[in-house]
């Protein structure tokens, strides 16, 4: 059994856990990315299978970081928001690799949601800027080879109403990269960061309701999701009076502490802790787990895997 601390302090940069909700089921054989802007969370499942080269292409910026404090440079209401491909401070277009063959006669279509590659005339241009519809575009896709649209290669499954919040920002003409530009947002829109989403977590099933002298024994699973790296586990409570305490793997804390670093790739099963209710213990717990890149503080929210956190509640009569 561990001993649980009476002094617990609140930390109010990690209270976020407890205002994220679950994602939904997501499916095993695609990757999927958040895309983290100013104005919220977008989640993409992109079509590992049916556009290889062009999801290839885009998680090799993602890897090296090309999106972080990039714009959605172009946003037309009820037709779609463009970005990745200007840098947020300089307003200069970012330098790229080689640009990729067109792959867009794959049987997608570019429906409301879709996230598709921008491109020049040449059917062969695409580089790093995207687009993700907001409406549907059927004339934007493949046609004929003297109509090749474009290239579809994922789907928002999170945060269809943040692209619908960025397609109604206000829009000028502007300069970027020193060119007179249309449709541009009169107050930035800017991605963050792009990164994988990794390891999803999931609390195994608790009893909802516990009395002193019972058991409660928690443990994490991860699911649907095959991790690549290794990561940082995390695991804290909130107590009923909004105090968070730590757990490590001998106790619980009120010091900031990873429950385990590193946790090997092949390990997707973690036993957490426990613990025995003792008297005089009442109220509602909220239990939180994430995982977080290897060594990275929790305070590091940019980087950090906010978007996988398990959540339950018990309650203690």
């Amino acid at each position: 059994m561990i001993a649980m601390k009476n002094k617990n302090t609140l930390y109010p940069s990690l209270f976020l856990f407890a205002s994220l909700s679950f994602s939904s089921a997501l499916l095993a054989q695609n990757t999927f990315v958040d895309i983290v802007n100013n104005k919220g969370l977008i989640t993409v499942e992109l079509a590992d299978d049916d556009a290889p080269s062009t999801v290839a292409n885009f998680l090799t910026y993602v890897e090296e970081g090309f999106y972080e404090n990039t714009l959605f440079h172009r946003v037309i209401q009820d037709f779609m928001v463009q970005g990745g491909g200007y840098d947020a401070d300089t307003l200069g277009i970012k330098a790229t690799h080689q640009a990729i063959a067109l792959e867009s006669n794959t049987g997608l279509s570019n429906l409301r949601g879709t996230i598709a590659m921008a491109r020049r005339t040449d059917p062969d241009s695409a580089t790093t800027q995207f687009f993700i519809n907001s409406v549907d575009n059927l004339f934007l896709d493949y046609q004929a080879p003297s109509s090749p649209g474009y290239a579809v290669f994922g789907q928002v499954i999170e945060g269809m109403n943040i692209i619908d919040t960025i397609g109604e920002q206000a829009t000028n003409n502007a300069l970027l990269n020193s060119s007179p530009t249309k449709n541009v947002p009169v107050e930035p829109v800017i991605i963050e960061v792009i990164r994988l989403r990794q390891g999803k977590l999931s609390f195994a099933k608790l009893a909802q309701v516990y009395t002193a002298g019972e058991t409660v024994s928690v443990q994490l699973e991860e699911s649907l999701i095959e991790r690549q790296l290794p990561l940082d586990l995390w695991v804290a409570i909130i107590s009923p009076e909004n105090k968070l305490i730590f757990v490590t793997d001998t106790a619980f804390t009120d010091v900031p502490t990873a429950f385990q670093l590193n946790v090997p790739i092949k390990v997707s099963s973690h036993p957490i802790f426990t613990f025995t209710i003792p008297e005089g213990l009442t109220g509602s717990y909220t239990l939180l787990a994430t995982f977080n890149q290897a060594g990275a503080d929790l305070s590091d929210l940019k980087h950090s895997l906010r978007s996988n956190i398990a959540q339950t509640v018990i309650e203690i009569k």
